[in-house]
């Protein structure tokens, strides 16, 4: 979910940033719009990162399998 949430606010960003470099918005609302899809992108990166490092501590590799095996794939 995190990951979905990173790249959509990003798309997000980089759509509000084609707009204010294509047609220069002169809406006073703008200059206070137009970054929030970058920090919301900049909090999704944060929150996946965290979540993806749990993830990966939580794991447990396979008994199966050579740890050299295991790390090479992480």
């Amino acid at each position: 979910m995190s990951g979905r949430l990173l790249c959509r606010s990003l798309a997000a960003a980089m759509a509000s940033a084609a707009v204010t470099a294509f047609f220069h918005p002169q809406a006073r609302w703008w200059g206070v719009v137009w970054p929030l899809p970058w920090w919301l992108a900049c909090l999704a990166a944060l929150a996946w990162a965290v979540l993806r490092a749990r993830e990966k501590a939580d794991r447990t590799p396979p008994q199966d399998s050579a740890r050299s095996d295991w790390e090479q794939a992480a």
